[in-house]
């Protein structure tokens, strides 16, 4: 699939030095940046289920926290 990319020089700078230390070429930089950041979930969705779960795995520590 063919795709313009419109950057401002920020972006490709950074775009570029990304491209550099994986010794790939820009495109190659831009399909790894996506498919690392394309499972990521959502803030919305993540930062829920991320709080429930640190507090069932501190329970007990802010349990005793709140008694101290």
């Amino acid at each position: 699939m063919a795709l313009t990319l419109r950057l401002s020089a920020e972006g490709e700078e950074t775009l570029n030095r990304m491209a550099a230390s994986l010794h790939v070429s820009k495109n190659a930089a831009v399909a790894q940046a996506i498919d690392f950041a394309a499972p990521r979930p959502s803030h919305p969705d993540f930062i829920p289920e991320a709080a429930q779960r640190l507090l069932v795995r501190y329970a007990d520590l802010m349990d005793r926290l709140s008694r101290a």
